[in-house]
């Protein structure tokens, strides 16, 4: 190999020049953006139906479309709420499928199914498969106090961006549709002997569009166009319509008719106190640069603005400022590292050793870029970290490979010998020890679901670069090594490392009992400090932004929560800490973050974005709107925080309470929610029971209205009319269809009294009381109803103070539910970050066998020994005396990213075995006593395996001391661990070695047949 290296050194030379190149192009062309991006695999139905209680709604469309649904076996769950007139269900798809069009297709035909089961009037039933596409860009478009001109305005805008490259699509939020209204006098109506449904035959006949043909004139077609269609609002009031007597009387008579917003009342949404229409500018995920898009989007922007004054266009937020931001730091820590790596290696390895081992850094690097991006890989966070955490391990076999060739090189050994025996004797334990890496990684590659699909990219590239490296270190390294490095001269090899290595073989020679004994103490002793470590799923996001979640009573009308909202706004606008406030009413808002819930449109529901001027100001507005809130708002529910990391949920503590009885499940939940309120940690504890809302029983007696001429139908179309209204016809000559709504004066804002003094109208057109035909009764009903898979459920959710984690305020509920017991028959399930932390480690641990096996089978093709294999398996566990104590003193909770730092240690604590024990069976080949090959085996291995873990902590200090909060965690587990296990993987593993192993690997015996 060596020599067919050396006749190739041109081609070899060319190819990796060829690869770097690859790596710049690359690196300056790759898609970029902050977070990776997930697969479609939550969705949102919605079901309309008017004026159906939620009781019926659950009756006769949650149950028949919830049971369709779960016959769907791509489906993971179905959570759905009845409320009166809407149904919502949110459709979460197994973590397993990623052919989701495919998925949703199917759930559309359930949807079909369903509908059959149906009554008649429900109305239209909508899927939102795109739930996690996020905004890159939220514009916001104000300037005027008519909401109308905005939302005219905002359409230009969008037709006036739409060509864009990289755009998927542009969504508008807070804009208004509009109807004309047609508010009917009940007296006019009776005084000229009139009914609504004439008035409604009279539209439908004149507002036709009816073709008049054409006539040829001197060879020409010239069209006649009848005047059929209303032309404007007038010719509407104008509208003549006959009376009993065959006179005529306009409209105008008998309603005032206006245009303006439709009801009711739409989300709303604020500009730091100005009401905006939002532009929503979604970008095509992991195929366009979001940096390079944000410019394009700021160059058109400074084309066109001229074009929309007085009207302002202004960033709400920008996500590829985030994008640039993230990378650009990153990419100064991954600087950082290279820096503190190479002077790591100068000082260990001497200036002409170490410029070769630092070369193979931006080689390494830039191919793998260059790879990554051929792959379809995107430039994000997750990706970076991935480089970033192999830097100081990919450089093992590099330091390996030089440090055997100067050796050899040492002792006199021609350059081409040195060159083959190195690469001779350490490909295959190289190989191995870089398979054992990433058959550490393999599980997480592997793995399915919404955190594996977060930080894929991490195993994705370790892998990736690891294995670059490895076909580097055999191949350009050594050919470099042999051409530039020289003997050094005796006393050159004499250093504090060399001391250091005697010292620690001949201990391991003369103690080994003793470094087992202290080994097996400090293991049993780290264990010992797992009761006092945090668990924590994900951090929180490092944004300065505090989001506000609003939550009123269940059937409050929007204006109201508006008010609610603008009050609160004002208050938070008075705090030196608030910047820029944004307000969302109706419905939560764009989701500008990968991370925040996307909620349906309700009255009850809203948002306040507070932006910060720094990370901290945030835990004190926190702590005030709490506090706040809770004395001056006590109709008003908060849950208040900051952003968080990892995949989105809507509390960190999640109870889903499960009750055949109604009245039963309501003491639990009462019961959870008393309970979490008292757990030390908690805070913002909610629940999702409704006191109700009172409603109006129309009780028609049939008898008397079968003598009128009526029936149910009849009146029940009559009150709906008199509220919402029945669009009666549309208005065509806009761009979009504008409904004419015939209902009554005062609309929703009809009062009891006149509700119950309306009039209806038979066929014969004679009006009858209401009065006269039914009586009134008030009654209380569910405001929603809750389920998930078909049963009834509620849920109780809690935040937590900071420095708290979810597992500690679960085992302080336990404490207190083992006092006072749940009511007999109720079943709790877990969501929040318990079932996502839950759901990751059972998807890593269905590969884990996967990631065993190929380690297994590197290490048993490398020493063809299971005491072997069993004796590196055992630096696994002496990893853990410095992760845990790492952990616990550095105040970092055991979440998933502390678990990709044990999995990391995993793979290079095994690499640091795997050398040692190659030496020792040489030596033992050689026919060394086995303490005097253990003993030669420290002695050559401590300097490359010390580098190895200088590099690598090296590395990851800039991560460990970065403001991120996503990755410090997992920085100090890997640093804490190899620091510990690095100095027992020398004393303790070659110590059971004196044990354990006397000779080298027998031969297969040739036994006779």
């Amino acid at each position: 190999m060596s020599v067919r290296l050396l006749n190739f050194q041109r081609l070899l030379g060319m190819v990796v020049t060829m690869l770097c190149l690859l790596g710049i192009a690359a690196y300056s062309t790759m898609p970029r953006q902050e977070d990776p991006s997930f697969p479609y695999r939550a969705g949102l139905i919605t079901v309309n139906y008017p004026g159906a209680s939620a009781e019926a709604l659950e009756r006769l469309v949650l149950q028949p479309l919830s049971d369709e649904l779960r016959q769907v076996e791509e489906v993971d769950f179905v959570q759905a709420t009845a409320r009166t007139g809407v149904a919502v269900f949110r459709v979460r798809l197994n973590d397993t499928i990623y052919d989701t069009d495919s998925a949703w297709d199917r759930v559309r035909q359930a949807m079909d199914s369903a509908r059959l089961e149906f009554p008649d009037d429900v109305g239209q039933m909508v899927l939102d498969d795109r739930m996690i596409d996020i905004p890159a860009i939220i514009l916001a478009v104000g300037g005027s106090s008519s909401v109308t001109e905005l939302s005219d305005v905002a359409e230009r805008l969008k037709q006036n961006l739409a060509d864009i490259p990289g755009v998927s699509r542009i969504e508008l939020d807070g804009d208004v549709d509009e109807q004309i209204t047609l508010a009917l006098d009940d007296a006019a109506l009776y005084r000229l002997g009139i009914s609504p449904a004439r008035i409604l035959d009279t539209l439908a006949r004149r507002n036709q569009t009816t073709p008049g043909g054409f006539i040829v004139a001197d060879g020409r077609r010239l069209s006649v166009l009848p005047n059929s269609e209303f032309t404007s609002v007038d010719a509407i009031r104008a509208t003549p319509i006959e009376l009993p007597d065959g006179s005529q009387v306009p409209l105008a008579a008998a309603a005032e008719v206006w245009r303006g917003p439709a009801e009711p009342r739409q989300p709303e949404a604020w500009y730091d106190g100005e009401r905006v229409v939002l532009v929503s500018m979604i970008m095509e995920e992991g195929s366009t640069d979001a940096i390079r898009f944000g410019e394009r989007l700021r160059e058109r922007l400074s084309t066109v603005r001229e074009e929309f004054a007085p009207y302002q266009i202004r960033e709400m937020f920008f996500q590829p400022d985030k994008v640039e931001e993230r990378l650009d730091n990153l990419a100064w820590s991954l600087v950082l590292s290279v820096i503190i790596i190479v002077a790591v290696v100068f000082t260990g390895m001497g200036i002409r050793m170490g410029i070769l081992v630092a070369s193979i850094l931006p080689m390494v690097a830039l191919i793998s870029i260059g790879l990554y991006d051929l792959g379809g890989g995107v430039l994000h966070q997750i990706a970076v970290i991935g480089m970033v955490i192999s830097l100081g391990i990919l450089i093992d076999n590099a330091i390996v490979i030089v440090e055997s060739i100067q050796g050899y090189l040492d002792d006199g050994m021609r350059r081409l010998d040195a060159l083959k025996q190195s690469v001779r004797e350490l490909a295959g334990p190289l190989g191995a020890s870089t398979g054992t890496t990433i058959a550490a990684f393999m599980p997480l590659l592997l793995s399915k679901g919404g955190t594996a699909d977060f930080t894929r990219g991490v195993p994705v590239m370790i892998m990736l670069t690891l294995s670059v490296s490895y076909l580097l270190a055999i191949s350009a390294v050594p050919l470099l090594a042999a051409r530039f490095l020289k003997p050094r001269k005796v006393n050159a090899r004499e250093d504090r490392l060399v001391g250091l290595s005697r010292f620690l073989g001949s201990l391991v020679a003369r103690r080994p009992g003793t470094l087992i004994l202290a080994g097996a103490a400090l293991v049993l002793f780290s264990l010992s400090l797992t009761p006092f470590m945090k668990q924590q799923f994900f951090p929180n996001a490092d944004r300065p932004q505090v989001i506000v979640e609003l939550y009123m009573p269940e059937g409050t009308d929007q204006q109201r929560t508006s008010q609610v909202a603008a009050d609160l706004e004002r208050a938070i606008r008075a705090r030196p800490e608030a910047v820029k406030v944004h307000r969302f009413t109706g419905f939560t808002g764009p989701s500008f973050y990968y991370n925040l819930r996307r909620e349906p449109q309700a009255p009850n529901r809203g948002r306040i974005v507070v932006a910060t001027p720094t990370l901290e100001d945030t835990t004190g507005l926190v702590e005030w709107i709490r506090e706040y809130v809770g004395q001056e708002m006590p109709e008003l529910q908060v849950t208040a925080g900051i952003l968080g990391q990892g995949p989105p949920r809507a509390a960190p503590v999640e109870l889903r309470v499960y009750h055949a009885n109604d009245e039963t499940r309501a003491r639990a939940v009462e019961q959870l929610f008393s309970a979490l309120r008292n757990v030390e940690g908690t805070v913002d504890v909610r629940h999702d029971l409704d006191i109700g809302i009172p409603s109006i029983a129309i009780n028609v007696d049939d008898a008397s209205a079968a003598r009128f001429g009526l029936n149910r139908s009849d009146v029940a179309q009559s009150l709906y009319g008199q509220s919402f209204g029945v669009v009666a016809e549309q208005y065509r000559q806009e761009d979009d269809p504008i409904p004419l709504v015939l209902r009554s004066r005062e609309g929703t804002s009809l009062s009891l009294p006149r509700l119950l003094s309306v009039n209806i109208y038979n066929d014969q057109g004679d009006a009858v009381p209401l009065s006269a035909i039914a009586s009134v009764e008030t009654s209380w009903q569910s405001a929603a109803l809750y389920q998930r898979n078909g049963t009834r459920m509620n849920t109780v959710w809690s935040n937590l103070h900071a420095g708290y984690s979810f597992s500690q305020a679960l085992e302080g509920l336990d404490a207190a539910l083992d006092d006072n017991p749940l009511p007999a028959g109720t079943r709790l399930e877990m969501g929040g970050d318990a079932e996502g932390s839950g759901d990751a480690n059972n998807a890593l641990l269905t590969t884990a066998p996967i990631g065993v096996l190929l380690l297994l089978f590197f290490l048993l093709i490398q020493f063809n020994s299971f005491r072997r294999v069993g004796i590196i398996l055992l630096t696994v566990p002496l990893a853990t005396v410095g992760i845990f104590p790492g952990l616990v003193l550095s105040g970092s909770p055991f979440g998933f990213q502390s678990l990709l730092g044990v999995i990391a240690l995993v793979g290079i604590v095994v690499n640091n075995a795997i050398v040692l024990l190659d030496v020792m069976d040489r030596q033992l080949e050689q026919g060394d006593a086995i303490r005097d090959a253990v003993r030669k085996a420290v002695e050559q291995r401590t300097r490359p395996i010390l580098l190895t873990t200088g590099t690598t902590v090296a590395g990851l200090l800039p991560l460990a001391f970065s403001s991120s909060t996503l990755w410090p965690p997992m920085a100090w587990a890997i640093i804490s661990g190899l620091l510990a296990s690095t100095v027992l993987t020398l004393l303790v593993v070659p110590s059971v070695c004196t044990r354990v192993i006397r000779c080298k690997v027998a031969e297969p015996e040739n036994a006779p047949a």
